[in-house]
């Protein structure tokens, strides 16, 4: 990236609390910061499936088969989330006289929001997950259940999120025709 944009500073800390290392979409590292991303996507998707795991084996043992069908949904959509991001397009692969243009300080800014917030998603998804665990140890399944089912949605709406990075991603595919 060609200079830090200030608007962008407060996006750039924000990842750098979950993930070492991040420095943005800067020149010649870009490959690094986009594993970087994936890499948090797939840890975090991991943690809330484990707690979902987690309440799926106890409420079965306990016979509240709603709540181990709510269950069984959302580990569901997560594993088509990390499937999603495991197979997602890699952005800036740019060779010399390649089809791509170069990414524009914009793009990069929109990379980075992007990136941004479905790391605050995921994050919103591994907090549901955790309180329904807590749920369950209270023996309340009908919340249990219900915070299990907001989880699966917010992984839901994650992975729609995700998906739209190929929106951005796919401007830089294209070279602007003069």
């Amino acid at each position: 990236m060609v200079g830090t944009p200030l608007d962008m500073i407060p996006y750039i800390r924000g990842i750098q609390v979950v993930l070492t290392g991040y420095s943005g979409y800067t020149k010649g590292k870009r490959r690094d910061a986009d594993k970087l991303i994936r890499e948090e996507l797939v840890r975090a998707s991991n943690r809330a499936r484990s707690h979902i795991q987690n309440i799926h084996d106890q409420s079965f043992r306990d016979e509240q088969l709603g709540v181990t069908t709510a269950c069984r949904s959302c580990m569901q959509e997560i594993d088509a989330f990390i499937e999603d991001v495991d197979k997602a397009v890699t952005g800036m692969d740019h060779a010399f006289l390649s089809g791509q243009r170069s990414a524009s300080n914009s793009d990069l800014k929109k990379l980075i929001k992007h990136d941004h917030d479905t790391i605050e998603m995921i994050t919103k998804a591994v907090n549901i997950s955790n309180s329904a665990e807590k749920t369950l140890q209270e023996r309340d399944y009908d919340m249990t259940k219900q915070l299990a089912l907001q989880c699966q949605q917010m992984i839901s709406s994650c992975r729609g999120y995700f998906g739209e990075r190929i929106t951005v991603l796919n401007g830089l595919r294209t070279k602007k025709k003069k």
